[in-house]
């Protein structure tokens, strides 16, 4: 069932501090591509594809190292991730009508590994409806993590906007900022979109997105800056590889 993968930030904190009077030693690589049963899709995600959390939840995760926080207001997604199966329809969606849905459909065919589940960030510029942290190591302070990268890609809705509203030096980018022990470890960026007279390139196929920089860490902040208001700050991302060292 989900909810032995979506769950409480503070559940998976207690439970990894509850485990502290044991010896025990694990090393071993997280590969997270946010794959479920079919099942789960037909009873967990609503009839948009997407899932959002309810109640007290905060956050969510596959494996149970990371998870992935996400604010809401009853089943109103606000900031953070939230978890999608949309089918992509690659460039052939931004000859359709807009649709609510585009700005949680990855502009690809699939998830990065072919997938069918994938998650969006969305960056909401009021950041007192973003999750905080966006990304923890649910074992900090018993091990440690560090995170080799992801794949990324734009939304639909991404896509369409940098083509209807991008002009002569406007650059959409994604910056990842690791932490540990609240000091800042590294920064990692890439670009998703930019346009120039020379230049006019949108990510339209998934896209690795080296996080080596950010070293070990316990949480990760992400930022979806846009020089052009008019694109808002979503990006999909899937594959999900970390280093995952405990010891207690």
């Amino acid at each position: 069932m989900i909810r032995n993968f979506i769950v409480l930030i503070t559940v998976a904190l207690m439970a990894a501090s509850c485990l502290g009077d044991a010896s025990y030693s694990n090393k071993y690589t997280a590969d997270i591509t946010f794959e479920f049963d079919e099942s789960v899709y037909k009873n967990y995600f609503g009839a948009d594809s997407t899932y959002v959390l309810k109640d007290e939840d905060q956050g969510f995760y596959y494996d149970p190292s990371l998870v992935f926080g996400q604010t809401h207001e009853t089943d109103t997604f606000l900031g953070g991730f939230l978890l999608s199966f949309l089918p992509g329809e690659a460039n052939g969606a931004l000859l359709k009508p807009e649709h609510v849905n585009d700005r949680y459909r990855v502009n690809a065919p699939t998830g990065a590994t072919k997938s069918k589940c994938y998650v969006v960030f969305y960056d909401n510029p009021d950041n007192t409806k973003m999750p905080d942290p966006h990304m923890v190591f649910t074992y900090r302070g018993l091990g440690t993590c560090t995170i080799a990268g992801c794949y990324v890609n734009n939304t639909t809705l991404v896509a369409r906007k940098v083509k209807e509203h991008f002009q002569d030096g406007d650059k959409l980018t994604l910056k990842a900022t690791g932490y540990l022990n609240d000091k800042e470890t590294g920064v990692s960026s890439i670009t998703l979109a930019e346009y120039t007279e020379a230049k006019d390139s949108v990510m339209y196929n998934w896209s690795p997105f080296d996080m080596s920089k950010l070293g070990a860490v316990d949480k990760v902040m992400f930022e979806v800056a846009s020089t052009n208001d008019a694109v808002p700050g979503y990006v999909c991302i899937d594959g999900v590889l970390a280093s995952i060292d405990i010891k207690y």
